[in-house]
């Protein structure tokens, strides 16, 4: 499931803890497939890079504003690299 900029995202619940929201994009380069994934987090937002089972980076947003700047940077620079649309 893509997140396609849902306005609000759903924000952390302290009784249930975080909670996957799905993934705001996934690339594709031969066999493998980057997801950026999006998780509530106490403090706002995490993003979680990872590619197969490997973990790549991660990075907690206070604002939507940034959870989709930085994902978008995320994109353009793995597109740099040779990924492309899955």
């Amino acid at each position: 499931m893509a997140i396609d900029q849902p306005s609000p995202l759903q924000r952390y619940n302290y009784y249930l803890g975080p909670r996957a929201l799905g993934d705001v994009w996934t690339l594709r380069r031969g066999a493998l497939i980057m997801r950026c994934g999006l998780t509530t987090h106490s403090l706002g937002w995490e993003l979680r890079l990872t590619s197969g089972q490997n973990f790549l980076r991660s990075q907690v947003c206070k604002s939507e504003a940034e959870v989709f700047s930085v994902s978008d940077a995320w994109a353009v620079e793995a597109k740099s690299k040779g990924w492309g649309k899955a």
